[in-house]
Protein backbone atom coordinates (compact mmCIF):
# COMPACT_ATOMS: atom_id res chain seq x y z
CA UNK A 1 0.00 0.00 0.00
CA UNK A 2 2.85 2.29 0.99
CA UNK A 3 4.05 1.55 -2.90
CA UNK A 4 1.42 2.55 -4.34
CA UNK A 5 0.99 5.74 -2.35
CA UNK A 6 4.35 6.74 -3.42
CA UNK A 7 3.80 5.73 -6.72
CA UNK A 8 1.03 8.22 -7.22
CA UNK A 9 2.78 10.86 -6.16
CA UNK A 10 5.14 10.25 -8.27
CA UNK A 11 3.30 10.70 -11.26
CA UNK A 12 1.81 14.06 -9.88
CA UNK A 13 5.48 15.29 -9.27
CA UNK A 14 5.66 16.82 -13.16
CA UNK A 15 1.32 17.21 -13.63
CA UNK A 16 2.20 18.76 -17.52
CA UNK A 17 3.91 15.70 -18.30
CA UNK A 18 1.85 13.16 -16.96
CA UNK A 19 -1.28 14.75 -17.96
CA UNK A 20 -0.26 14.31 -21.38
CA UNK A 21 0.55 10.77 -21.56
CA UNK A 22 -3.22 10.05 -19.67
CA UNK A 23 -4.90 12.31 -22.36
CA UNK A 24 -3.37 10.93 -25.01
CA UNK A 25 -4.65 7.59 -23.58
CA UNK A 26 -8.13 9.09 -23.50
CA UNK A 27 -7.81 10.34 -27.09
CA UNK A 28 -6.39 7.30 -28.49
CA UNK A 29 -8.87 4.53 -26.51
CA UNK A 30 -11.65 6.86 -27.28
CA UNK A 31 -10.72 6.69 -31.09
CA UNK A 32 -9.71 3.03 -31.03
CA UNK A 33 -13.34 2.11 -29.41
CA UNK A 34 -15.21 4.38 -31.32
CA UNK A 35 -13.53 3.35 -35.15
CA UNK A 36 -14.47 0.02 -33.91
CA UNK A 37 -17.89 0.87 -33.12
CA UNK A 38 -18.19 2.45 -36.40
CA UNK A 39 -17.13 -0.56 -38.41
CA UNK A 40 -19.15 -2.45 -36.52
CA UNK A 41 -22.36 -0.33 -37.02
CA UNK A 42 -21.55 -0.42 -40.59
CA UNK A 43 -21.00 -4.33 -40.60
CA UNK A 44 -24.83 -4.63 -38.63
CA UNK A 45 -26.18 -2.46 -41.81
CA UNK A 46 -25.19 -4.47 -43.95
CA UNK A 47 -26.27 -7.94 -42.65
CA UNK A 48 -29.72 -6.28 -42.17
CA UNK A 49 -29.92 -5.10 -45.62
CA UNK A 50 -28.87 -8.19 -46.86
CA UNK A 51 -31.30 -10.08 -44.65
CA UNK A 52 -34.24 -8.05 -45.14
CA UNK A 53 -34.43 -7.22 -48.58
CA UNK A 54 -32.15 -9.54 -50.79
CA UNK A 55 -31.48 -13.49 -48.92
CA UNK A 56 -33.79 -13.51 -45.59
CA UNK A 57 -32.66 -15.84 -43.24
CA UNK A 58 -32.75 -18.67 -44.74
CA UNK A 59 -33.41 -20.27 -48.74
CA UNK A 60 -34.38 -23.56 -49.26
CA UNK A 61 -33.89 -24.81 -53.02
CA UNK A 62 -33.25 -27.99 -54.89
CA UNK A 63 -29.60 -29.20 -55.07
CA UNK A 64 -28.04 -27.80 -58.00
CA UNK A 65 -30.31 -24.80 -58.42
CA UNK A 66 -28.09 -22.11 -57.43
CA UNK A 67 -25.48 -23.33 -59.72
CA UNK A 68 -27.29 -23.35 -62.59
CA UNK A 69 -30.56 -21.75 -62.42
CA UNK A 70 -32.67 -24.28 -64.27
CA UNK A 71 -36.67 -23.64 -64.48
CA UNK A 72 -37.47 -27.03 -64.22
CA UNK A 73 -35.07 -27.29 -60.87
CA UNK A 74 -38.16 -25.99 -59.03
CA UNK A 75 -38.72 -27.69 -55.08
CA UNK A 76 -40.82 -30.43 -55.12
CA UNK A 77 -44.18 -30.05 -53.38
CA UNK A 78 -42.89 -26.60 -52.53
CA UNK A 79 -46.48 -25.29 -50.97
CA UNK A 80 -46.15 -28.02 -48.43
CA UNK A 81 -42.51 -27.20 -47.59
CA UNK A 82 -43.43 -23.80 -47.31
CA UNK A 83 -46.47 -24.68 -44.53
CA UNK A 84 -44.12 -26.35 -42.65
CA UNK A 85 -41.53 -24.48 -42.57
CA UNK A 86 -43.74 -21.59 -41.56
CA UNK A 87 -45.10 -24.16 -38.54
CA UNK A 88 -41.63 -23.99 -36.81
CA UNK A 89 -41.80 -21.52 -33.61
CA UNK A 90 -38.59 -19.16 -34.99
CA UNK A 91 -40.40 -19.05 -38.06
CA UNK A 92 -41.72 -15.44 -38.97
CA UNK A 93 -42.57 -16.03 -42.46
CA UNK A 94 -42.15 -17.76 -45.64
CA UNK A 95 -42.06 -17.01 -49.75
CA UNK A 96 -42.50 -18.93 -52.31
CA UNK A 97 -40.65 -17.30 -55.53
CA UNK A 98 -40.20 -18.41 -59.51
CA UNK A 99 -37.00 -17.35 -60.40
CA UNK A 100 -36.02 -16.64 -64.41
CA UNK A 101 -33.44 -15.41 -66.29
CA UNK A 102 -34.55 -12.98 -68.70
CA UNK A 103 -33.33 -9.84 -70.88
CA UNK A 104 -35.71 -6.22 -70.04
CA UNK A 105 -35.94 -4.14 -73.04
CA UNK A 106 -37.70 -0.90 -73.48
CA UNK A 107 -37.34 1.51 -76.33
CA UNK A 108 -34.45 3.25 -74.55
CA UNK A 109 -32.24 0.14 -74.06
CA UNK A 110 -31.93 -3.31 -72.54
CA UNK A 111 -30.55 -5.06 -69.63
CA UNK A 112 -30.22 -8.90 -68.19
CA UNK A 113 -32.26 -9.00 -65.10
CA UNK A 114 -33.79 -11.75 -62.89
CA UNK A 115 -37.30 -11.93 -62.79
CA UNK A 116 -39.26 -12.95 -59.29
CA UNK A 117 -42.55 -14.03 -59.56
CA UNK A 118 -43.98 -14.28 -55.73
CA UNK A 119 -46.99 -13.63 -54.13
CA UNK A 120 -46.89 -9.69 -53.20
CA UNK A 121 -48.39 -10.47 -49.58
CA UNK A 122 -46.21 -13.11 -48.57
CA UNK A 123 -42.66 -11.20 -50.23
CA UNK A 124 -44.12 -8.12 -48.38
CA UNK A 125 -44.18 -10.06 -44.99
CA UNK A 126 -40.35 -11.33 -46.11
CA UNK A 127 -38.86 -8.61 -47.67
CA UNK A 128 -41.41 -5.37 -46.95
CA UNK A 129 -40.65 -4.41 -50.48
CA UNK A 130 -43.36 -2.35 -50.95
CA UNK A 131 -42.51 0.00 -47.95
CA UNK A 132 -38.98 1.29 -49.81
CA UNK A 133 -41.34 2.27 -53.26
CA UNK A 134 -40.08 5.81 -54.70
CA UNK A 135 -42.95 5.47 -57.17
CA UNK A 136 -46.00 4.30 -57.89
CA UNK A 137 -47.86 1.60 -56.08
CA UNK A 138 -47.31 -2.01 -55.28
CA UNK A 139 -49.31 -4.94 -56.71
CA UNK A 140 -53.17 -4.13 -57.37
CA UNK A 141 -55.81 -6.56 -57.72
CA UNK A 142 -56.58 -6.05 -61.14
CA UNK A 143 -54.91 -9.32 -63.81
CA UNK A 144 -53.05 -6.55 -66.06
CA UNK A 145 -49.12 -8.08 -65.91
CA UNK A 146 -47.16 -5.40 -63.68
CA UNK A 147 -43.76 -5.50 -62.26
CA UNK A 148 -42.21 -3.86 -59.76
CA UNK A 149 -38.39 -2.83 -60.61
CA UNK A 150 -35.44 -1.27 -58.66
CA UNK A 151 -34.40 2.27 -59.04
CA UNK A 152 -31.27 1.71 -61.16
CA UNK A 153 -33.23 -0.25 -63.77
CA UNK A 154 -35.72 2.55 -64.12
CA UNK A 155 -32.78 5.08 -64.73
CA UNK A 156 -30.56 2.16 -67.13
CA UNK A 157 -34.11 1.42 -69.51
CA UNK A 158 -35.67 5.48 -68.87
CA UNK A 159 -38.56 4.19 -67.66
CA UNK A 160 -41.15 5.48 -65.50
CA UNK A 161 -44.09 4.46 -63.66
CA UNK A 162 -47.17 3.27 -66.02
CA UNK A 163 -45.01 2.79 -68.60
CA UNK A 164 -44.65 -0.63 -70.65
CA UNK A 165 -41.06 -3.20 -70.20
CA UNK A 166 -40.90 -6.18 -72.42
CA UNK A 167 -39.36 -9.39 -70.63
CA UNK A 168 -37.86 -12.27 -72.72
CA UNK A 169 -36.57 -15.27 -71.77
CA UNK A 170 -36.53 -19.29 -72.50
CA UNK A 171 -39.30 -21.15 -70.45
CA UNK A 172 -39.26 -25.11 -70.00
CA UNK A 173 -40.18 -26.03 -72.93
CA UNK A 174 -37.29 -24.09 -74.15
CA UNK A 175 -39.08 -22.06 -76.35
CA UNK A 176 -38.27 -18.08 -76.16
CA UNK A 177 -41.24 -16.43 -74.69
CA UNK A 178 -42.22 -12.84 -74.01
CA UNK A 179 -44.05 -10.69 -72.34
CA UNK A 180 -45.02 -7.00 -72.00
CA UNK A 181 -45.22 -5.75 -68.30
CA UNK A 182 -46.24 -2.08 -66.99
CA UNK A 183 -44.40 -0.96 -64.58
CA UNK A 184 -46.30 -0.45 -61.06
CA UNK A 185 -43.81 0.71 -59.00
CA UNK A 186 -39.89 1.59 -58.26
CA UNK A 187 -38.29 0.30 -55.14
CA UNK A 188 -34.87 2.10 -53.53
CA UNK A 189 -32.37 -0.25 -51.68
CA UNK A 190 -28.76 0.33 -50.11
CA UNK A 191 -27.94 -2.60 -52.61
CA UNK A 192 -27.58 -1.22 -56.27
CA UNK A 193 -27.33 -4.74 -57.61
CA UNK A 194 -30.52 -5.55 -56.59
CA UNK A 195 -32.03 -2.06 -57.45
CA UNK A 196 -30.39 -2.88 -61.20
CA UNK A 197 -30.86 -6.38 -62.01
CA UNK A 198 -33.74 -7.27 -59.58
CA UNK A 199 -37.80 -7.42 -60.78
CA UNK A 200 -40.04 -8.35 -59.11
CA UNK A 201 -44.09 -9.88 -60.87
CA UNK A 202 -46.64 -11.62 -59.56
CA UNK A 203 -46.50 -15.43 -59.92
CA UNK A 204 -49.35 -16.30 -61.34
CA UNK A 205 -48.70 -13.83 -64.41
CA UNK A 206 -45.39 -15.23 -64.44
CA UNK A 207 -45.81 -18.70 -64.40
CA UNK A 208 -47.98 -19.15 -67.88
CA UNK A 209 -44.93 -17.24 -69.82
CA UNK A 210 -42.34 -20.16 -68.26
CA UNK A 211 -44.74 -23.12 -69.03
CA UNK A 212 -44.43 -23.52 -65.32
CA UNK A 213 -47.69 -23.67 -62.66
CA UNK A 214 -47.84 -21.31 -60.02
CA UNK A 215 -46.63 -24.24 -57.37
CA UNK A 216 -43.52 -25.01 -59.00
CA UNK A 217 -41.62 -22.67 -57.27
CA UNK A 218 -37.58 -22.73 -57.59
CA UNK A 219 -37.02 -20.74 -53.98
CA UNK A 220 -38.52 -20.27 -50.34
CA UNK A 221 -37.25 -17.25 -48.45
CA UNK A 222 -37.52 -18.07 -44.71
CA UNK A 223 -37.40 -14.77 -42.36
CA UNK A 224 -36.58 -15.96 -38.74
CA UNK A 225 -37.92 -13.85 -35.81
CA UNK A 226 -34.33 -13.30 -34.02
CA UNK A 227 -30.99 -14.19 -36.24
CA UNK A 228 -29.98 -16.06 -33.03
CA UNK A 229 -32.23 -19.07 -33.88
CA UNK A 230 -30.27 -19.19 -37.16
CA UNK A 231 -28.27 -22.28 -37.40
CA UNK A 232 -30.81 -24.29 -35.02
CA UNK A 233 -33.54 -23.63 -37.44
CA UNK A 234 -31.47 -24.47 -40.41
CA UNK A 235 -30.34 -27.73 -39.04
CA UNK A 236 -34.23 -28.24 -37.89
CA UNK A 237 -35.18 -27.38 -41.87
CA UNK A 238 -32.61 -30.01 -42.71
CA UNK A 239 -33.05 -33.06 -40.96
CA UNK A 240 -37.00 -32.38 -41.81
CA UNK A 241 -36.32 -31.92 -45.45
CA UNK A 242 -33.41 -33.70 -45.73
CA UNK A 243 -33.34 -33.67 -50.22
CA UNK A 244 -32.87 -30.08 -50.45
CA UNK A 245 -30.59 -27.38 -49.90
CA UNK A 246 -31.40 -25.49 -46.86
CA UNK A 247 -28.87 -22.27 -47.35
CA UNK A 248 -28.34 -19.49 -44.97
CA UNK A 249 -27.44 -15.66 -45.47
CA UNK A 250 -23.84 -16.53 -43.97
CA UNK A 251 -23.21 -19.24 -47.16
CA UNK A 252 -25.58 -17.32 -49.15
CA UNK A 253 -23.04 -13.90 -48.62
CA UNK A 254 -19.64 -15.74 -47.21
CA UNK A 255 -17.91 -12.54 -48.17
CA UNK A 256 -20.17 -10.97 -45.47
CA UNK A 257 -19.73 -13.69 -42.95
CA UNK A 258 -15.85 -13.31 -43.74
CA UNK A 259 -16.35 -9.80 -42.57
CA UNK A 260 -18.00 -10.46 -39.27
CA UNK A 261 -15.95 -13.67 -38.71
CA UNK A 262 -12.76 -11.20 -39.00
CA UNK A 263 -14.01 -8.38 -36.77
CA UNK A 264 -12.08 -9.62 -33.63
CA UNK A 265 -8.90 -9.58 -35.87
CA UNK A 266 -9.74 -5.97 -37.16
CA UNK A 267 -10.51 -5.10 -33.49
CA UNK A 268 -7.03 -6.13 -32.30
CA UNK A 269 -5.14 -4.87 -35.39
CA UNK A 270 -6.60 -0.91 -34.71
CA UNK A 271 -6.36 -1.14 -31.26
CA UNK A 272 -2.75 -2.55 -31.38
CA UNK A 273 -1.54 0.19 -33.61
CA UNK A 274 -3.04 2.95 -31.30
CA UNK A 275 -1.25 1.40 -28.30
CA UNK A 276 1.63 0.83 -30.05
CA UNK A 277 2.03 4.24 -30.40
CA UNK A 278 1.49 4.97 -26.90
CA UNK A 279 3.67 2.93 -26.04
CA UNK A 280 6.39 5.19 -27.57
CA UNK A 281 5.25 8.39 -25.35
CA UNK A 282 5.07 6.15 -22.09
CA UNK A 283 8.54 4.60 -22.85
CA UNK A 284 9.70 8.01 -23.19
CA UNK A 285 8.03 9.23 -20.32
CA UNK A 286 8.91 7.10 -17.80
CA UNK A 287 12.54 7.22 -18.62
CA UNK A 288 13.23 11.21 -18.04
CA UNK A 289 11.17 10.25 -15.01
CA UNK A 290 13.87 7.46 -14.12
CA UNK A 291 16.41 9.83 -14.88
CA UNK A 292 15.36 12.71 -13.77
CA UNK A 293 15.23 11.27 -9.85
CA UNK A 294 18.44 9.07 -9.95
CA UNK A 295 19.53 11.10 -6.77
CA UNK A 296 16.56 9.99 -4.81
CA UNK A 297 16.82 6.44 -6.47
CA UNK A 298 19.81 6.25 -4.91
CA UNK A 299 19.00 7.85 -1.40
CA UNK A 300 16.18 4.97 -1.45
CA UNK A 301 18.16 1.97 -2.40
CA UNK A 302 20.51 3.55 0.32
CA UNK A 303 17.89 3.33 2.97
CA UNK A 304 17.29 -0.06 2.40
CA UNK A 305 14.74 -0.35 -0.65
CA UNK A 306 15.45 -3.50 -2.56
CA UNK A 307 15.48 -3.12 -6.32
CA UNK A 308 12.87 -5.23 -6.88
CA UNK A 309 10.41 -2.45 -4.95
CA UNK A 310 12.15 0.25 -7.10
CA UNK A 311 11.33 -1.91 -10.38
CA UNK A 312 7.39 -2.44 -9.02
CA UNK A 313 7.47 1.38 -8.10
CA UNK A 314 8.21 2.13 -11.63
CA UNK A 315 5.46 -0.47 -13.06
CA UNK A 316 3.06 0.85 -10.68
CA UNK A 317 3.46 4.17 -11.89
CA UNK A 318 2.82 3.54 -15.22
CA UNK A 319 0.06 0.90 -14.86
CA UNK A 320 -1.41 4.20 -12.29
CA UNK A 321 -1.43 6.33 -15.18
CA UNK A 322 -2.95 3.50 -17.56
CA UNK A 323 -5.85 2.57 -15.67
CA UNK A 324 -6.39 6.87 -14.86
CA UNK A 325 -6.29 7.17 -18.93
CA UNK A 326 -8.59 3.52 -18.92
CA UNK A 327 -11.05 5.58 -16.52
CA UNK A 328 -11.35 8.45 -18.43
CA UNK A 329 -11.33 7.50 -21.87
CA UNK A 330 -13.54 4.37 -22.15
CA UNK A 331 -16.45 5.63 -20.02
CA UNK A 332 -16.20 8.76 -23.08
CA UNK A 333 -16.04 6.53 -25.77
CA UNK A 334 -18.67 4.41 -24.07
CA UNK A 335 -20.93 7.35 -24.15
CA UNK A 336 -20.09 8.58 -27.45
CA UNK A 337 -20.98 5.45 -29.19
CA UNK A 338 -24.02 5.25 -27.03
CA UNK A 339 -24.92 9.00 -28.43
CA UNK A 340 -24.25 8.26 -32.17
CA UNK A 341 -26.14 4.46 -31.89
CA UNK A 342 -29.34 6.17 -30.77
CA UNK A 343 -28.62 9.06 -33.15
CA UNK A 344 -26.80 7.34 -36.42
CA UNK A 345 -24.34 9.11 -38.46
CA UNK A 346 -25.60 10.65 -41.71
CA UNK A 347 -24.02 9.59 -44.98
CA UNK A 348 -26.57 10.41 -47.51
CA UNK A 349 -23.57 12.17 -49.21
CA UNK A 350 -22.16 9.13 -50.20
CA UNK A 351 -24.87 7.10 -51.25
CA UNK A 352 -23.96 6.12 -54.37
CA UNK A 353 -20.75 4.28 -53.10
CA UNK A 354 -22.00 2.92 -50.58
CA UNK A 355 -25.16 1.10 -52.15
CA UNK A 356 -22.30 -0.66 -54.02
CA UNK A 357 -21.61 -2.44 -51.21
CA UNK A 358 -24.83 -2.63 -49.45
CA UNK A 359 -24.53 0.10 -46.83
CA UNK A 360 -27.39 2.03 -45.54
CA UNK A 361 -26.60 5.91 -46.03
CA UNK A 362 -26.68 5.75 -41.53
CA UNK A 363 -25.01 4.23 -39.22
CA UNK A 364 -25.64 3.64 -36.26
CA UNK A 365 -22.20 2.70 -34.09
CA UNK A 366 -22.50 -0.67 -31.96
CA UNK A 367 -19.67 -2.53 -29.57
CA UNK A 368 -20.36 -5.24 -26.96
CA UNK A 369 -19.40 -4.35 -23.50
CA UNK A 370 -17.03 -7.26 -23.13
CA UNK A 371 -15.02 -5.87 -25.77
CA UNK A 372 -14.29 -2.95 -22.96
CA UNK A 373 -12.96 -4.83 -20.77
CA UNK A 374 -10.60 -6.62 -23.40
CA UNK A 375 -9.67 -3.20 -24.70
CA UNK A 376 -8.97 -2.83 -21.03
CA UNK A 377 -6.40 -5.37 -20.76
CA UNK A 378 -5.19 -4.96 -23.61
CA UNK A 379 -3.75 -1.46 -22.86
CA UNK A 380 -2.57 -2.86 -19.46
CA UNK A 381 -0.24 -5.32 -21.06
CA UNK A 382 0.77 -2.79 -23.47
CA UNK A 383 1.59 -0.44 -20.96
CA UNK A 384 3.28 -3.56 -19.02
CA UNK A 385 5.50 -3.40 -21.72
CA UNK A 386 6.47 -0.43 -22.17
CA UNK A 387 7.43 0.15 -18.35
CA UNK A 388 9.96 -2.93 -18.66
CA UNK A 389 12.74 -0.59 -20.02
CA UNK A 390 12.61 2.31 -17.86
CA UNK A 391 12.30 -0.06 -14.50
CA UNK A 392 15.63 -1.61 -15.71
CA UNK A 393 17.05 1.14 -16.16
CA UNK A 394 16.39 2.41 -12.49
CA UNK A 395 17.77 -1.48 -11.10
CA UNK A 396 21.15 0.08 -12.77
CA UNK A 397 22.22 2.83 -10.58
CA UNK A 398 24.19 2.84 -7.79
CA UNK A 399 23.67 4.49 -4.51
CA UNK A 400 27.19 6.14 -4.27
CA UNK A 401 27.12 7.26 -7.45
CA UNK A 402 23.16 8.21 -7.66
CA UNK A 403 23.56 10.07 -4.19
CA UNK A 404 26.65 12.01 -5.90
CA UNK A 405 24.46 12.93 -8.82
CA UNK A 406 23.03 16.91 -8.46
Amino acid sequence: MMLLKIAWRNIWRNPLRSSVIMLSMVVGLWAGVFINAFFQGMTNEQVSTAISRQYSHIQIHRPGFMMEEKLDAYIPDADKVAAAAGRLPAVQAVSGRMLVTAMAATAHGSAGVTIYGIDPEQEQAVTGIANYLSEGSYFGQDNIPVAVIGRKLKEKLGLQAGQKIIFTFTNQQEEMAAGAFRVAGVFTSNNSTLEEFTVYVQIHQLAPLAGLETHQQHELAVLLRSNDQLEATALQLQRQFPALSISTWKQLSPELRLMIDSFNLYMFIIIGIILLALVFGIVNTMLMAVLERQRELGVLMAVGMNRSKIFSMVLLETLLMTLAGCAMGLPLAALSVWWFGQQGIDLSNWSEGLAMYGYGTRVYPALAWHYYFVITLMALVFSLLAAIYPARRSLRLKPAEAIRKI
